[in-house]
């Protein structure tokens, strides 16, 4: 690829959980940094309101209705990219998930898909089964690294295979989970990432912290005392100034929520917590948001 061709950047919004805002905050979020061009590309069941600078498309036909591929451990309308023609082949494509926060430059995530052809995702557990994965393979051969799909980088040529199977086994698990073999019931009751995951495991792999990162692992800790302590350490600082991308995970984290939080209110999400000392992220859910 040369640098003229443009990245491809997908997303997917469904329902009224998102309004159009979020897509049009990352829409600018990404043109404001970038520089390779990009093309914005949105699966949806609404058009309302999305900034025309992004290509609208919707649902596939997957064989089943919508309703029932939403809220299984995150929506499996994720199937959707990785449908044969539904995107342009041989280029970088970056999805992104719509609660999340740009502040760098996606060329990083591509960069990272040049050096090493593969699926990237975000860190999710800490073992990094990924990086020795022939290893684990010829131990376990049905052993996946389970990352989070939040964000990804990935060629679509390479996984279109994800889709192919979906539209065989899914049907099948819809209709008597029990004729499925027990691993792929087990992937169809968890959901996207765990199928994404599975699909990936010989040649999955996990964006450098630097790149792109959950929030919870960069500004959270299970102490409040650990993450005030991360708040100031040089290096930590050094690298979250060079994050293109921060994904915000469960229900306490979302935007909405954020964008109301004050410098030093302690947030909790599961056994992670930290103390509000981030005027940037408030400030940047504020003008995707509109809030003040």
């Amino acid at each position: 690829m040369n640098d003229d061709t443009p990245v491809q950047i997908v997303f997917v919004k469904w329902g009224t959980k998102f309004g159009p805002e979020y897509v049009n905050g990352l829409v600018d979020g990404v043109a404001a940094h970038a520089s390779l061009p990009v093309t914005f590309i949105c699966f949806t069941d609404s058009a309302d309101g999305i900034d025309p600078r992004v290509q609208i498309r919707p649902f596939p036909d997957l064989g089943v209705p919508v309703a029932t591929m939403t809220g299984r451990g995150g929506s499996l309308l994720k199937m959707s990219m990785f449908l044969r023609g539904q995107l342009a082949t041989g280029v970088p494509t970056i999805y992104i998930d719509l609660d999340s926060s740009v502040s760098g430059d996606v060329a990083r995530l591509v960069e990272c898909l040049r050096k090493r052809r593969g699926l990237y995702m975000l860190q999710r557990h800490l073992v990094p089964h990924w990086r020795f994965s022939g290893l684990v393979h010829r131990i376990d051969p049905e052993r996946y690294y389970l990352g989070n799909t939040a964000v990804m980088a990935f060629y679509v040529e390479d996984w279109h295979g994800i889709t192919d199977r979906f539209l065989v086994d899914f049907p099948r698990y819809l209709e008597n989970p029990g004729q499925l073999p027990d691993l792929l019931r087990h992937l169809y009751d968890e959901g996207n990432e765990k199928i994404i995951s599975h699909a990936a495991r010989h040649v999955s792999r996990v964006f450098p912290r630097d790149v792109a990162i959950k929030f919870t692992q960069e500004y959270m800790a299970p102490m409040l005392w650990l993450a005030q302590l991360k708040d100031r350490l040089p290096w930590v600082r050094a690298r979250r100034a060079r994050q293109a991308i921060i994904s915000y995970q469960g229900e306490e984290l979302k935007p909405k929520e954020l964008v109301n939080a004050r410098m030093g209110d302690v947030i909790h999400y599961k056994h992670y917590k930290t103390r509000w000392n981030y005027p940037h992220l408030t400030r940047y859910w504020q003008a995707v948001l509109g809030k003040s």
